[in-house]
């Protein structure tokens, strides 16, 4: 009799991973998978991305392995370990049923069929690297910390980037770059990092300098290494040095400025010997650590020097040659190319940053330009640099209040961004005017006096105040409000470096106030730079429209016009919404949604008959779902949009691809079986002749579609499920329950029954 899965992987494919030298990780939860917008629940537990093995040799991971049963052909787990290895940047990837083994290099796309598993040692030939394990296997095979308090571990991605830097480092790479999107954690991964080199003494003096260029952000990083005493972590500047402080201790932290400033005739940093760093550490190294203070890197050379950045390379600074100069200061050019790269894009597939909506909204001062009364013609790139306009501000503030109102925003985290200190001032009049809150809104600038005790008040998740902070670019980089659920731009902007991180002061997950996604609402066309392959595109929010006759207004008419001055008024158009694409386009959500119904019916060309056929299936449904997410399809974007939150996935397809007028929810389907299918259900249980009271079977199903109807099939697919309070109280223990009923394999022949009648084609 052909093994199973699970046998299949402890009797045929662990011996023969032990025997070739390999250690492994078992249901490598990759990530949660993508936040829900709605529902009940921030996580759908079968959208968790989960590998069936991690291949590591000493301690480094280097391949993903997918199993399947050994009656099942090895080729069937190709594409999904594939998948699985791409997310984490792995080259390798392997499928096997136990007896045939086929490997992928997934940089070239080749495969090839084995009889038994590659080695460790043949993989990293295959890599054309060398590793001198004498001096950094103790590194690699070192523990992380974990924080008894917070419980907060390495994340798989995390790890990988880890080891990949360790990896480069090990090879004679003394320059590595990390390019991981904002609120990745890519302080905390350096942490990491640091303590493994550390505790596995794989340096030489045990001196690692943490460089940045703002004190947020260094004193960010010193917190974040607090598992190191008081004594083992050094502030430098002038004030330390010339007490002598400055030479004792582990992990050591500064500002480029700072290390500058002159002290005694030299600068700062040369009162360090060249050698006294084994590593230094450059964050945020796309920014400031290539301008005035690129001594400091060029004064500790021959350290090991690791560059971390949230933003890739701009378009324009790619596609011009640079000078000798510039090359010499150029962060990729120094660096090298990113040996590890997380976009947010990946951040939210994975399920560890939320996704974003956006709206599009314009006055049609910015729209058609305004001419003053010095007959200068001004656009939005001059608006509040070359002429102020408080009266376009005023009616950006109205604009935005009636927003966030229509969204039920208005009590929710925003930052808004303005063109400097006086627009910045205006803005804030204006919303606290309209909230009738002294409190409501602030200015958080460099102008601000109290501007750190506002950043902090703002910073605190809750009920605090302000909801609003109006900043110019305080708070880009180095500031966490991880319940910021709006993002206001009235700041254009030329740099999609600087966009990515504003946009980014939203990213984060942030489970105490529900977090589900944020909004950017875009007054002044800086969503034009937009990077749908890095960063993903918006799973936007739309309410149904009703269907009309009437013709379609035109930009702008439907909303009162904002007097101005001097005969201009103001008037806020229509939103304008769009999905972005990975090859980035960026499309009306109508378009989208035509694009996904071609998809859908490629898919299902046999008609609805053979999209639900699908659905009943457990495998054909999850790779249905891979194949939506590979082509960015969201059923729960769709869902939000067309308002329809208990509505099975399978329903929302059908709706979109055969444009169905009406669909079912999961009450109706429900309903239905047990109305019109209810005499087939007990003659297919053999209770039929049964009093009501003796209904063990039906009364289970009666029960179990309770369930479906919150939660949905795949609920119904999972064993713990009978576990549930609802269960045990009228049925016992999943065991019992099984037991009574005829064995596991009996009730889950009769639930596959019970999902082809559950899922027929139905009006509504």
């Amino acid at each position: 009799m052909a093994r199973n899965e699970r046998l299949t992987c402890k009797e045929l494919i662990e011996p023969h991973l032990a025997t070739m030298g390999w250690s492994w990780q078992e249901q490598l939860r990759i990530g949660p998978g993508r936040v829900n917008l709605t529902g009940e629940t921030m996580y759908d537990e079968t959208q968790s991305i989960i590998a069936d093995y991690l291949l590591r040799f000493n301690g480094v991971p280097l391949a993903i392995l997918e199993a399947k049963s050994e009656s099942e052909s090895a080729a069937d787990g190709m594409q999904q370990a594939s998948r699985y290895a791409r997310r984490l940047s792995l080259r390798f990837s392997i499928a096997s049923n136990g007896n045939d083994w086929i490997l992928t290099d997934n940089d070239t796309g080749e495969f090839e069929s084995l009889s038994s598993p590659p080695s460790p040692e043949e993989l990293i030939a295959r890599m054309g690297a060398s590793v001198d394990w004498s001096l950094w296997e103790s590194a690699f095979a070192a523990g992380y910390h974990f924080d008894q308090v917070s419980r907060k571990g390495v994340r798989p991605y995390q790890d990988v980037a880890i080891n990949k830097a360790l990896w480069q480092f090990a090879q004679g790479n003394n320059r590595v770059l990390l390019l991981m999107a904002t609120g990745t954690g890519k302080t905390f991964t350096i942490f990491q990092l640091v303590w493994k080199l550390l505790n596995g003494k794989a340096l030489n003096r045990e001196h690692v300098l943490f460089l940045t260029d703002r004190n947020s952000l260094k004193d960010q990083a010193y917190r974040a290494f607090s598992a190191y005493s008081a004594s083992e972590r050094v502030q430098i500047d002038k004030s330390t040095v010339a007490q002598g402080q400055h030479l004792v201790g582990k992990v050591f932290f500064a500002n480029y400025q700072s290390l500058d400033e002159e002290l005694e005739g030299k600068k700062v940093y040369e009162h360090y010997d060249p050698d006294f760093f084994d590593l230094v550490v450059v964050d945020e190294c796309h920014r400031s650590g290539f301008g005035d203070w690129f001594g400091v890197l060029e004064h500790f050379s021959d350290a090991l020097q690791l560059g971390l950045t949230a933003t890739p390379r701009e378009l324009e600074e790619g596609e011009r040659a640079l000078t000798d100069e510039e090359k010499r200061r150029d962060t990729q050019h120094y660096f090298g190319n990113p040996v590890f790269t997380y976009s947010l894009r990946q951040a939210i597939e994975d399920g560890y940053l939320v996704p974003y909506l956006l709206e599009e909204r314009v006055t049609n001062v910015d729209e058609s330009g305004y001419t003053g009364p010095d007959g200068k013609h001004y656009t939005t790139a001059n608006f509040e640099r070359d002429i102020r306009m408080p009266d376009r501000t005023r009616a950006i503030a109205e604009d935005l209040w009636e927003a966030l109102g229509k969204y039920e925003l208005r009590d929710e985290k925003t930052i808004v961004f303005c063109v400097d200190d006086t627009h910045a001032a205006f803005m804030a009049q204006e919303l606290r005017r309209l909230s009738g809150n002294n409190d409501y809104a602030a200015r958080i600038t460099r102008a601000e006096r109290n501007s750190h005790q506002l950043e902090r008040n703002f910073a605190v998740v809750g009920p605090s105040n302000p909801r609003v902070a109006v900043t110019v670019d305080l708070l880009t980089t180095g500031f966490d409000a991880p319940d910021v659920k709006n993002v206001v731009f009235v700041r254009p902007l030329r740099s999609a470096i600087l966009y990515k991180q504003m946009k980014g002061r939203g990213t984060r997950l942030c489970e105490d106030v529900d977090k589900r996604y944020f909004t950017i609402f875009d007054y002044s066309g800086a969503s034009q730079l937009e990077d749908t392959e890095f960063d993903g595109h918006p799973a936007n929010r739309q309410k149904t429209q009703t269907a009309s006759n009437k013709p379609k207004k035109k930009k702008g008419e439907d909303s009162t016009p904002k007097l101005v001055g001097e005969g201009i008024s103001v008037v806020i158009s229509t939103e304008n919404r769009y999905v972005c694409l990975a090859d980035g386009r960026k499309v009306p959500f109508e378009e989208y949604t035509e694009q996904s119904r071609e998809f859908i019916l490629d898919v299902s060309h046999k008609g609805m008959d053979e999209l639900l056929r699908i659905w009943i299936d457990k495998g054909s449904r999850q790779e249905l779902r891979e194949a939506l997410r590979d082509h960015d399809i969201y059923p729960s974007a769709f869902r939000h949009y067309l308002d329809l939150p208990d509505v099975d996935d399978v329903d929302i397809l059908a709706k979109i691809g055969f444009q169905l007028p009406r669909v079912p929810n999961r009450a109706d389907r429900a309903n239905r079986l047990w109305d019109e299918d209810q005499l087939w259900l007990l003659n297919h249980l053999g209770e039929v002749a049964l009093p009501e009271n003796q209904r063990f079977k039906t009364h289970l199903w009666q029960t179990a579609l309770d369930h479906y109807r919150l939660f949905g099939i795949d609920d119904l697919e999972q064993a713990r499920t009978y576990s549930a309070p609802q269960f045990v109280d009228q049925f016992g223990n999943f065991t019992m329950l099984t037991r009574r009923y005829g064995g596991p394999a009996v009730l889950k022949a009769d639930l596959e029954l019970i999902k082809q009648h559950l899922y027929v084609p139905m009006a509504a």
